[in-house]
């Protein structure tokens, strides 16, 4: 029985191991972001998205403080607030002697920006009908670029603040933070009846993959420095 668990154990552990490599976050999270633009494309996620909208929609009909708190988490997730982000973090790696890292960042962030963009013009599927509340729209819905680049710019930031420890409670931490940051920041586009369900998923997908993929480009290139110093 005891080498049963630990032949499971060994397994998992080394299932983890493959999941945390960034090629492989990248496939799995690609693929995700292609199903589902593809399911969206033959609408085989329009009851799906019908039954969840108006579901979690109604909920966020709200007024008074839960209407603030809703509307500054969503805000948490705009492209000012990201462009902000962005800058203050690579402006601090700049300061610190990280220029590569911090050019890196601009440009992951720039990339994301004009790819999320591009495939919401190119998809160009319409917003849900009605919001809920008053908010201002002005680009397609699929995919979220909320959810995206919110994505994009929180894990990379999370990325770059485990540089600082080597205690994998804190590391884990700060991930979880981040994932819970992304999350609320997508249900309340949602919940502000702006978003089909299916936007904030494939959303989670793409800035995941993005994100992935720099952080394999940040690995490629530190094997390449240790073997020309080797």
């Amino acid at each position: 029985m005891a080498s049963s668990e630990t032949k499971n154990s060994s397994a998992l552990i080394s299932y983890l191991g493959i999941i945390k490599t960034p090629s492989i976050q990248v496939l799995l999270l690609g693929t995700g972001f292609l199903l589902i633009m593809l399911f969206v494309y033959m609408g085989v996620l329009t009851a799906f998205d019908n039954v969840v909208f108006s579901v979690i929609s109604e909920a966020g009909n709200v007024s008074g403080w839960k209407e603030d708190v809703l509307r500054d988490i969503t805000a948490l997730g705009s492209n000012t607030a990201l462009i902000f982000v962005t800058i203050s973090v690579a402006g601090a790696l700049a300061l610190a002697g990280e220029r590569k890292k911090a050019l890196t960042f601009l440009i992951a962030v720039a990339v994301g920006i004009a790819t999320t963009f591009l495939l919401k013009a190119g998809i160009d599927r319409p917003r849900p009908p009605l919001p809920t509340q008053n908010v201002s729209v002005y680009t397609q819905s699929f995919p979220s670029a909320h959810a995206t680049l919110s994505t994009l710019v929180y894990f990379y930031v999370a990325y770059l603040l485990t540089y600082f420890t080597h205690n994998a409670s804190v590391r884990v931490w700060i991930y979880i933070s981040a994932a819970f940051l992304v999350f609320c920041i997508g249900l309340s586009r949602i919940l502000l009846g702006v978003h089909w369900p299916s936007d904030i998923i494939a959303g989670w997908f793409a800035g995941g993959s993005m994100a992935a993929f720099c952080f394999y480009i940040i690995k490629w290139e530190r094997k390449l420095r240790i073997k020309d110093k080797g």
